[in-house]
């Protein structure tokens, strides 16, 4: 199997709000179609492409769509895969039916075409595996958002979406824009006991070390996000 991070999050915003620059995984596994956890945005759709060419993946290979959960920065890209099976979990579709008018960030205009495509299966209960990955519910962001655990060169890997969207959350244990603060804490504090490796929804990769104290996250590595602002004939490029 090979992990392959399409997108680091980022947790920016402005005066305008927040940018919405979530994560993005491919997983492979020899002999198999390629899964993805996520999709990103509309705003992102063409390097989302593009990303996946050079890798040797067309939207059409791709058999599998994992959708954490149905928020405008995660799922909107899913009608890009055509031959995909899209994987929800049945509270998020309870959510989506339910709450979609008052979540603002579920895009409910588009999930009817989901529902009614014959592509969309659905997760129950608290845990289980999916196309040979295991799957936690970790609810809190939303009631029915779901990680993928999974151990990769030795280490143990949560995707974890908005679960945890940031160092913050995963280090103090509270969540802002949160359906269920409670259900929020307790998702956390489940995917920090376990992981080694988090792929946070809105944030850089972080390595969990514990200790006698406690745990200490850090970074695995520095923010890939690039920023580029155009100025008159030139282009100033600022990495963050």
């Amino acid at each position: 199997m090979e992990i392959t991070v399409l997108y680091q999050g980022f947790p920016g915003r402005s005066s305008r709000g927040f940018l919405g620059w979530s994560s993005c995984v491919l997983i492979r596994r020899e002999g198999k179609a390629p899964i993805l956890y996520d999709t990103v945005g509309f705003h992102e759709r063409y390097s989302l492409l593009a990303k996946l060419k050079e890798l040797g993946v067309g939207p059409e290979d791709v058999g599998t769509v994992l959708l954490s959960h149905f928020h405008f920065d995660h799922a909107v890209n899913y009608p890009l895969f055509p031959n995909a099976t899209f994987y929800l979990h049945e509270e998020e579709v309870k959510h989506i039916e339910e709450n979609g008018t008052k979540d603002l960030a579920v895009p409910r205009e588009m999930f009817p075409a989901l529902r009614d495509s014959g592509k969309l299966s659905l997760l129950s209960g608290e845990s289980g595996v999916v196309e040979g990955l295991s799957w936690l519910l970790t609810p809190g962001h939303t009631p029915g958002l779901f990680s993928i655990l999974t151990e990769y060169q030795g280490r143990k890997w949560a995707l974890v979406s908005d679960a945890v969207k940031n160092i913050l959350e995963l280090t103090s244990g509270d969540a802002v824009m949160t359906w269920d603060d409670a259900k929020s804490k307790e998702s956390i504090r489940a995917i920090a006991q376990w992981a080694d490796v988090v792929v946070p929804g809105h944030d850089r990769l972080l390595e969990i070390e514990r200790t006698g104290q406690g745990i200490v996250v850090n970074p695995l590595h520095e923010s890939a996000v690039q920023i580029i602002v155009p100025w008159k004939d030139e282009t100033f490029s600022l990495k963050i």
